[in-house]
């Protein structure tokens, strides 16, 4: 099962924002372990088409989140 993004924390959000970075510059530079990546990035399911998707959604929560937080602290 898929995490609900608006469950995970702002920790959560930004390890998942910057494994799917990872993933995709690995892919793009065709480096060695982008299958370890692949395994990571979509370990709760889902397939390549969605991580484009899945980046833009978790971006949106991160931003939206990070800004409710500082928001909240000025």
């Amino acid at each position: 099962m898929v995490p609900q993004l608006a469950d995970q924390s702002l920790d959560e959000l930004r390890e998942r924002l910057d494994l799917l970075d990872a993933w995709a510059l690995a892919q793009e530079l065709g480096v060695e372990g982008v299958d370890e990546l692949r395994a990571q990035v979509f370990a709760h399911g889902g397939s390549d088409a969605d991580a484009w998707n899945d980046y833009h959604q978790v971006r949106n929560e991160y931003d939206r989140r990070a800004s409710e937080e500082f928001d909240l602290g000025q």
